[in-house]
């Protein structure tokens, strides 16, 4: 017999099967961020590149509306963050979760990473160590090529 521990570690998500690209879109809160498109498309880019990382499939940027959002083969990574006042010298606090949809999977994965607080970075095209290191931990329990199984 085969423990629920071993099983959930060795079945795949099916929200991965057939897929030939993942597509990354974000969304950063509007109310509260300055430069919000340009920090927006900054973190994105960012996030686009630390997901390519050793990636078996082309990692892409999609805008909203592309159709490629609801294509068959493709499941896009969801980068969706909020900035929230800091206290201290950190300054503001980006608040981010990640998600994958897929259109045309069984909805298998309701949720994503657990969400993660880090400092905002510098300036928008400025992406500090650990923001990495946030996107970074969110990716290995969100990308089936990046999670590390239990020992």
């Amino acid at each position: 017999m085969i423990n629920g521990d071993a099983a959930a570690a060795s079945t795949p998500v099916l929200a991965w099967d057939g897929a030939r690209r993942l597509g990354v879109q974000c969304l950063v809160d509007p109310d509260r961020a300055p430069d919000r498109r340009q920090l927006q498309a900054a973190l994105c880019e960012r996030v686009r590149a630390l997901a390519a990382d050793k990636a078996p499939i082309p990692v892409v940027l999609l805008a909203p509306g592309d159709p490629a959002l609801i294509a068959a083969d493709t499941a896009v990574l969801l980068f969706h963050a909020n900035l929230q006042p800091g206290e201290g010298r950190d300054g503001p606090l980006l608040v981010f979760s990640l998600r994958v949809f897929r259109a045309t999977a069984a909805p298998s994965e309701l949720f994503g990473a657990a969400p993660r607080a880090t400092a905002l970075p510098t300036g928008p095209a400025k992406p500090t160590p650990r923001f990495d290191a946030a996107v970074n931990a969110a990716l290995g329990e969100t990308l089936p090529w990046r999670s590390r199984p239990t020992p």
